[in-house]
């Protein structure tokens, strides 16, 4: 029993030195929550955001940042890290990485070299969101300032993850998602841009957080396509929204649609995308089937909501707005980019090899460009607000 208690003992004794040592080496790491990717005079800059360990204790004064962003420069990605390391007093450990954030710029270029160093890198859990910087370095966009959080990229990774179920005007694309979109056959990756309203300058800067409206403010707005590893354009919001959809990856979505001479808009939920992919011999048509519940949040038209046929006119009128909407990002992506974004090619491959196999290699240029998509869109308005007439139609009953 004696020799049982030593051992425990023993045990208990080792879990706590080790304990110290473990404390000791976390004083020499470098927390990196972002990364930011830029091309500068024929050089990459690399720019990592650090947090300062010192004003989260609460052993700084108050005009200290939370964070300090370091960056360094080469002609590769290496050599920039080389030099980034060499002015940090600390080594950089980014297994808390939250954000990656890569300049326009880059991205025409090619980010393969980027994925490639990040994927060699073992301490990378491969779980962090990449966005692109548009109209803006990248490292500008992690040195921008939030009010409501104490890192940039903590700022960014939250308005990803609101976004994604709230509003659905985002892409949600996490590092080991773009990866297996770059790698796998008959699909193109994209990202979201982010850019930044306001003062860049000023909103560097401490101060800018002691006003109630803050000097600038960053926002996840258009989306990147890609074609291989580079960036070939950009869609706004409506074909953001499309694109979730179309990929059955849409949360809840605000609709506008026109009604008589005015506009109405719904909130869309429960949106289902079912694809089918069909042949005429080796010609594939793209069958979609779209349906989702609506709710009425607002409407500036004279209409009697009592009525079912009016519900269902509506309904209508929403399905149309959806279907054409839906239509035009298909023709932008086919047409302006032909990026498979979609996946149909995907979809072939992993269901049909033997079809992929007869027309991939004409599949980028020559029949995705001009591939026949089917669609039918049905929404159903579940709901119409807790008042059953429009305010204009009660009025008019007065």
């Amino acid at each position: 029993m004696k020799k049982i208690k030593l051992f425990i003992g023993l045990i208990g004794i080792s879990f706590l030195t080790t304990g110290c040592w473990n404390y000791h080496e976390l004083n020499d790491l470098a927390i990196t929550t972002g990364i930011a990717i830029d091309f500068k005079e024929d050089k990459y800059v690399v720019s990592y955001m650090i947090a300062n360990a010192k004003k989260n204790q609460g052993e700084s004064n108050k005009q200290e940042s939370s964070s300090v962003v370091y960056s360094g420069e080469g002609n590769s990605i290496s050599l920039a890290y080389m030099d980034l390391n060499n002015k940090i007093p600390k080594i950089p450990y980014i297994s808390h990485l939250e954000v990656l954030v890569i300049s326009e710029d880059v991205a025409k270029k090619g980010v393969i070299n980027i994925i490639d160093f990040l994927m060699r890198n073992p301490e990378s859990r491969k779980e962090f969101y990449i966005v692109l910087s548009k109209d803006t370095e990248a490292s500008t966009i992690l040195q921008t300032l939030s009010p409501l959080e104490s890192f940039p990229s903590q700022s960014i990774a939250n308005n990803i993850k609101s976004n994604q179920s709230e509003q659905s005007t985002i892409i949600v694309s996490e590092y080991s998602e773009f990866v297996s979109k770059l790698l796998k056959q008959g699909i193109e990756p994209i990202l979201s841009g982010i850019e930044i309203e306001g003062n860049e300058e000023e909103g560097k800067e401490q101060s800018s957080l002691e006003s109630s409206t803050p000097s600038a403010t960053t926002k996840i707005d258009k989306m990147g396509i890609f074609k291989d590893d580079k960036l070939v354009g950009w869609v706004g919001t409506n074909e953001t929204i499309a694109i979730n959809i179309l990929n059955n990856k849409a949360g809840t979505v605000l609709l506008e649609s026109k009604c008589d001479n005015e506009y109405m808009a719904a909130t869309l939920s429960n949106v289902k995308t079912k694809t089918n992919i069909n042949f005429n011999e080796d010609i594939p048509i793209v069958k979609l089937d779209i349906v989702a519940e609506g709710a009425l949040v607002e409407i500036n038209c004279k209409k009697n909501l009592e009525e079912i046929s009016v519900i269902e006119q509506l309904g209508d009128e929403f399905s149309k707005s959806l279907k054409e909407m839906l239509t035009d990002t298909i023709q932008l992506v086919q047409k302006e980019y032909q990026s498979d974004i979609l996946g149909y090619g995907n979809m072939i491959y992993k269901n049909n090899l033997k079809k992929w196999e007869k027309i991939k290699n004409k599949w980028e240029k020559e029949i995705f460009p001009n591939l026949e998509i089917e669609m039918q869109v049905k929404i159903s308005l579940s709901s119409k607000g807790s008042f059953e007439q429009t305010l204009m139609e009660a009025k008019n009953e007065e």
